[in-house]
């Protein structure tokens, strides 16, 4: 019997912010919601609705109104920094009251991420509804994340052992190798690494030195076969290189290295037990890689026995139902992990599932059950689920080419490929953009794939001919207004960069040849064409122009943009291209 120890978006948009909203407290642990009369919000404002303020931040929004369905139900949130996000449509469910129909009806609610004011468009007949018959519902989701508790443990890296990395390095060059990786984990096997019990915590480090000596070079496996070894004092050393968060692929168990951790524990079990601090490290251990790959460590997995020799119990390509944590000679024919070791393993099995806790109910966990899990388009995981910046977590999948990200104010969202990339050169989530607040989605004309982003009002779009590029703010606000891929600028071709002279903003795009600027005095416009390449050649923003005020507009005979000291004309019967000082 094992001893039991004592057990959205956070905008930062260059291109021009609005003031923050009042300090807002901190978002609660708890469900709550809140109903307002619309009547209680700010006068109606053209195109803005009425706004609604809150010091308590609320996450999701929806309405309900008397009579009617209202044509239309737009909210627009303002975010914990005071910025305002898109415009979110609020369609209408059947009205329900204590589940009978009535007549008080609802929009679905919307994820807004944490905000702490609120806009409201709802109108009917091309006029705002009576606010006196509508109500706003503003919910607080709450932050918890009440996945598994199970923590990594102090370990004691192949450095502090003091691995001489050199029998690595060399024996792979020998034999033309490096280090391999599995798919996942599915699986652990605990072993033990016979010889004398008699030993000191000083004497561990060594001990663990001279099993990898011989593995490495004496049995040219080039490295220690072992993933994770454990000594009597509870000291947990890092063995296998290759990164403890990662499916190194072991030499631990012939025919089942691969998708497997070895965890090995110093000593001899055949007539003596283990003791009761290198169980409970050892099942820290497990509880840690378990939950992070989503195993369970009292259930069974089906795993197919790779190549193997004379002391592989099941011929190469034999599929075997085994325990999620079972030992070395349920797969071997070995005496290991020892018999009083063996008969630990109920018991252990129990320990590492207290230690795991809730383990299913992370919204990463969830993110990839629905996706079909190993089964799905992701896999299983391949860099266990972990801490992230400002208390959200990560998990990366199918061999690393995938990854998922939640965090307090953001749902569990996928990104990868190039999009991954260049989120990551701009610092992931603790860059401007912050953590993803979609899923990687197709663009509607199906050339683009694209993720939006919690940070600065900000997404990340990519194709074949452009590659992924971000774009923010104000100047992604008046791309959207011009309709976004399919609008007369198609698709980013640079992220959002700083002007020479240091004052503005701008992004390139791969149509029309076209740009948007963005100053603090003169806002966001686009500039494209012919009109564009004048002032170029008139020296861009140093040019006695400046920088532009408007968009390119219609005037008689050809189209025209207006700037800070001056404007362009481009004539479309000659297509000469005149400027003016005002």
């Amino acid at each position: 019997m094992i001893r039991r120890c004592l057990a959205a978006l956070i905008v930062v948009i260059s291109a021009g912010v609005a003031a923050p909203s009042a300090m807002a407290e901190p978002p609660s642990k708890k469900v709550s919601v809140e109903r307002v009369p619309l009547a209680d919000g700010a006068p109606e404002v053209p195109g803005k609705g009425r706004e609604i303020r809150r010091s308590k931040p609320f996450a999701m929004a929806a309405l309900r109104w008397n009579g009617k369905n209202p044509d239309l139900v737009e909210v627009q949130a303002q975010h914990l920094d005071g910025t305002w996000g898109e415009w979110v449509r609020l369609p209408a469910v059947d009205g329900q009251d204590r589940g009978r129909p009535g007549n008080n009806q609802a929009s679905e609610a919307a994820w807004l991420g944490d905000s702490t004011a609120i806009r409201v468009r709802a109108e009917s007949g091309g006029a705002p509804i009576d606010a006196k018959t509508a109500s706003v519902l503003l919910i607080d989701p709450g932050t918890a994340q009440t996945a598994s508790t199970a923590a990594k443990p102090a370990v004691i890296s192949r450095a502090e052992w003091g691995a001489d990395e050199s029998l690595r390095t060399q024996c792979f060059q020998q034999q033309g190798v490096g280090v391999d990786y599995g798919d996942t984990v599915k699986a652990a096997i605990v072993h033990h690494t016979a010889g004398t019990n008699d030993y000191t915590a000083a004497d561990s480090a060594r001990i663990v030195r001279g099993i990898y000596a011989y593995h490495a070079s004496e049995l040219q496996w080039c490295d220690i076969g072992y993933n994770v070894l454990v000594d009597k004092f509870g000291q947990v050393f890092e063995g296998r290189y290759g990164g403890l968060e990662l499916p190194v692929w072991g030499a631990h168990a012939q025919g089942f290295n691969k998708d497997t951790v070895g965890v090995s524990m110093l000593g001899e079990f055949t007539s003596v037990s283990p003791s009761a601090t290198q169980l409970e490290s050892v099942a820290q251990v497990l509880a840690w890689k378990l939950a992070g790959n989503y195993r369970d460590p009292l259930g069974q997995v089906t795993m197919v026995s790779g190549f193997g020799g004379s002391s592989a119990k099941y011929p190469l390509g034999t599929e075997v139902t085994l325990p999620v944590i079972h030992g070395h000679r349920d797969v071997g024919y070995t005496e290991c992990p020892g018999n009083l070791a063996y008969q630990e393993l109920p018991a252990l099995r129990q320990r590492v599932a207290e230690l795991m806790g809730d383990w299913t109910a992370g919204a990463i966990y969830q993110k990839w059950q629905a996706t079909g899990a190993d089964a799905g388009p992701l896999g299983g995981v391949y860099e266990l689920e972990r801490d992230a910046a400002g208390g959200g977590r990560q998990a990366t999948f199918a061999d690393g080419a995938k990854s998922a990200y939640w965090s307090p104010a953001t749902e569990a969202s996928l990104i990868q490929g190039m999009i991954r990339d260049k989120w990551r050169e701009l610092g992931a989530e603790t860059g401007v953009l912050g953590y993803p607040r979609t899923d990687e989605l197709s663009t509607p004309d199906s050339d683009g794939r694209y993720n939006h982003f919690a940070g600065a009002d900000g997404s990340i779009y990519w194709t074949p001919w452009t590659g992924a590029h971000e774009i923010r703010g104000l100047i992604r606000a008046k791309w959207a207004q011009l309709g976004w891929e399919n609008g007369p600028l198609g698709y980013p071709r640079t992220d959002e960069l700083g002007t020479p002279d240091g004052v503005g903003r701008y992004n390139h795009f791969d149509r029309s040849n076209g740009s948007v600027y963005w100053t603090p005095g003169a806002g966001a416009h686009e500039i494209r064409g012919a009109i564009k390449d004048r002032w170029a050649q008139l020296g861009w923003e140093r040019s006695y122009l400046g920088y532009p005020t408007s968009d390119e507009y219609a005037v008689p005979g050809g189209r025209r943009s207006d700037f800070q000291y001056g404007y362009v004309v481009w004539d479309a019967a000659t297509g000469n291209v005149t400027d003016r000082r005002y």
